[in-house]
């Protein structure tokens, strides 16, 4: 399935043109030709089915409109390794989440400057655009720069998936679950310090674990989507 993303607005039985970074990839590096059908996507939740009018004129018709609705999680993962970021960000696209901001912990490896945080969060946003043109997400989650504990006032349900510390099953939060308005924390590689888990205490985070074994920060991040999800569907159904 070809996809790309047009940033404008559109509008059923209109022509577009992308811009020039998405036009040579759709034209260039696939090859897209005359009459081939293509979802356009905006980023926001709207995406249309359309053909390619003239691939000279690089010209798409749109024919179909549809709307979806975007996830209302907001995922705190702590900052990782490059390629472990990069694919956590990937991942967590294409399964869904409504924003991502990165969270600098006492025991993460990567540390950096505002400069390259913000060299690092245009290189993050292309990860999350190609992961949507891969996965037909049609809403291009946001990507916050990093920030500390302190810095974040977790002002709806929050839950940490939590190495040590009493904790509690996730299955006991099913209310709050379907509510959507959640948020959800991942820690580094090496946990949290105390401190740390003490700055989530004073938050009203809720600690939960993660099956019986000790996961990978980007694994137990996908682990924690998904589980999020089978929940939400199931209350929905009332099971």
């Amino acid at each position: 399935m070809l996809r790309a993303f047009h940033w404008g607005i559109l509008e059923k039985r209109s022509t577009i043109r992308l811009d020039p970074k998405e036009a040579h990839h759709l034209f260039r590096v696939l090859r897209a030709g005359d009459g081939e059908k293509v979802t356009i996507l905006d980023g926001r939740g709207c995406y249309a089915e359309g053909h390619i009018v003239d691939r000279k004129t690089q010209e798409i018709a749109i024919d179909e409109l549809h709307f979806a609705q975007g996830s209302r999680i907001i995922l705190y993962p702590a900052l990782l390794k490059s390629g472990a970021m990069d694919w956590l960000i990937r991942e967590v696209t294409a399964i869904g989440v409504g924003e991502i901001i990165p969270l600098v912990t006492e025991h993460a490896a990567v540390k950096m400057s505002k400069e390259a945080a913000a060299k690092k969060q245009l290189h993050w946003n292309n990860i999350a655009r190609e992961a949507c043109k891969q996965s037909g997400n049609p809403v291009l989650p946001a990507i916050g720069l990093p920030q500390k504990i302190e810095q974040i006032d977790f002002a709806r349900p929050t839950f940490l998936a939590a190495l040590r510390r009493p904790t509690t099953d996730l299955f006991r939060h099913g209310d709050a679950i379907k509510s959507g308005g959640i948020n959800l924390i991942i820690g580094p590689e090496g946990d949290f310090s105390e401190r740390e888990y003490g700055l989530f205490s004073e938050k009203n985070v809720h600690f939960i674990r993660l099956g019986s074994h000790v996961l990978r920060a980007e694994t137990a991040a996908l682990y924690l989507l998904s589980a999020v999800d089978y929940l939400s569907q199931s209350t929905d159904a009332g099971t």
